[in-house]
């Protein structure tokens, strides 16, 4: 860190001219690469189980990218404090065009998971699109950013897989191939849009410094985002890897079966992977609704420390009403109910961790705060599996509302000690703990 004392919320210098929406650039661009991505997925099960993988090495495979990301999300948000935001995205698009290029010609396992790791690894970016965010906007405005780039993520998410599966009608290589040129455009489009943002004083530590991490771990106001974070991904990736296992455990006849399926075969799950994906892209829609529309009036009229408050408490509730549920019509209002915890959550944590960190490491901090996802994305299947498989269906649900209960406590608390001091600005850098 410079030795200048800085103040992230303080509105950004003047862009230059002809850079009125650097907002929807950063939208297009990240759901442009979020879709890309979102088209793979359903697809790597099925060649997975061409070239003989297990269960166990496809759960490698779905890790192999979080991992990946996990490990050098830090290393891209401290390289474009270094420098610019502009050539890492646009590197880190070209980057994931070459991977899905390799996905498309896989024609082995080793190559799938070359694929996936170079896919994580160029994808660990995302964390410098917030960083954009936090460069161009005001404090006041910084939330409708934050849920922006939400937005574009479940919707990329979410039009992904659906996209991708209506491609293989035309060849078993062709999502692969529209995927690399989309993130193709995306690169080109965000080298002659994207205007580098006038920032502060760049970091001149290394690339994977340890500073920010050790900052993060004793100082409350910074590590505790971190924590909740970590812990509400965990409970919402345990819901997205086992729902599907969950409906042919507890409504076969939902997916067409005759009897619940305790041991699901690939057969089963492509059958249910349509029927789940309308439920999940549902979700996914709502919360973009939310994110993209709305978040600026709630956090508004609530404020952020609030909304992460209420965030996980809400998600909990649906949590429980779906595991629960003795026909299939409450598990859909549990979904419904969903999105409302997701959509105020996830921009209002993104927002008050650009507030709280210096300004001129700010991808630092972001790029350590998709580690920490990344991270929460791998731990929250493995947990899942295991409750699963001791104790039924219904308890990664209940697991991830337990957890989910513990991260609104702390956030309760989170918003006693320091509502005040973000509903003022300036705020300091860095808060002593």
């Amino acid at each position: 860190m410079s030795g200048k004392e800085t103040t992230s919320g303080a509105a950004p210098k003047n862009l230059p001219p002809g850079s009125r929406s650097p907002l929807l650039f950063i939208f297009l661009t990240v759901f442009i690469d979020l879709l890309g991505f979102g088209i793979v997925i359903p697809l790597l099960p099925i060649y997975s189980d061409m070239y003989g993988a297990g269960p166990k090495t496809l759960s490698l495979l779905f890790a192999s990218f979080s991992a990946m990301q996990f490990l050098f999300a830090p290393m891209w948000g401290r390289l474009s404090d270094r420098i610019g935001r502009k050539p890492v995205l646009v590197g880190g698009l070209l980057g994931s065009a070459v991977a899905y290029v390799v996905f498309a010609n896989a024609h082995s396992l080793v190559l799938l998971f070359v694929s996936r790791m170079m896919a994580g690894f160029f994808g660990a970016n995302i964390s410098t699109a917030n960083a954009y965010i936090a460069d161009v906007t005001t404090p006041e405005n910084r939330i409708k950013g934050m849920g922006m780039i939400g937005a574009a993520f479940g919707l990329g998410f979410t039009l992904g897989p659906l996209l991708g599966g209506e491609l293989t009608h035309w060849s078993r290589d062709a999502p692969g191939w529209f995927a690399a040129g989309l993130s193709t455009c995306a690169a080109i489009f965000g080298w002659f849009n994207l205007v580098e943002p006038t920032r502060h004083e760049r970091a001149a530590s290394r690339v994977f410094g340890a500073e920010e991490l050790r900052t993060a771990a004793r100082t409350a106001r910074i590590g505790t985002l971190y924590v909740l974070g970590f812990l509400f991904i965990t409970s919402f990736a345990s819901f997205e890897s086992f729902f599907v296992f969950f409906g042919l455990a507890k409504f076969p006849a939902v997916f067409h079966l005759p009897g619940a399926v305790a041991n699901a075969t690939m057969q089963d799950l492509m059958k249910a992977a349509p029927i789940t994906g309308r439920y999940l892209g549902g979700i996914g829609i709502i919360s973009a609704i939310i994110q993209g529309g709305l978040i600026r009036r709630i956090a508004k009229r609530f404020g952020e420390t609030a909304l992460i408050t209420a965030g996980p408490f809400i998600l909990a509730v649906a949590f429980l009403v779906v595991g629960f549920a003795t026909s299939w019509w409450v598990v859909v209002v549990g979904c419904l109910i969903m999105p409302i915890g997701f959509g105020i959550n996830n921009p209002s944590l993104s927002s008050l961790l650009s507030r709280a960190t210096p300004a001129d490491h700010q991808g630092a901090y972001l790029g350590l705060n998709q580690s920490a996802l990344s991270l929460a994305r791998v731990s929250g299947p493995l947990i899942a599996g295991y409750v699963f498989a001791a104790f039924g269906p219904s308890w990664p649900f209940f697991t991830g509302a337990g957890i989910l209960f513990v991260s609104s406590m702390i956030a309760l608390r989170y918003h006693r000690r320091f509502r005040e001091t973000f509903a003022r600005e300036p705020v300091p850098a860095v808060a002593k703990a």
